[in-house]
């Protein structure tokens, strides 16, 4: 499945199904989610930086997104 990686200035990360990333709430007011790149996912690469990918899947394939903090 290919999905698109955007970030905001602090730690926060979503993954979304929508290029643009215009399905991804706004968190503030002041928010702005910034493209990063395209990702192609599969069950045995997780992407780094997600602790609960199983979830990730999850709520990318009912709501479209899946927001998270980036975990090193």
């Amino acid at each position: 499945m290919f999905v698109y990686l955007f970030r905001q200035r602090n730690a926060d990360r979503a993954l979304t199904t929508d290029i643009t990333g215009r399905n991804i709430p706004a968190r503030t007011a002041a928010s702005h989610w910034m493209f990063v790149k395209a990702l192609q996912i599969d069950n045995s690469r997780p992407p780094l930086g997600i602790a609960d990918f199983e979830e990730a899947c999850r709520q990318l394939k009912k709501v479209g997104y899946y927001i998270f903090e980036e975990h090193r």
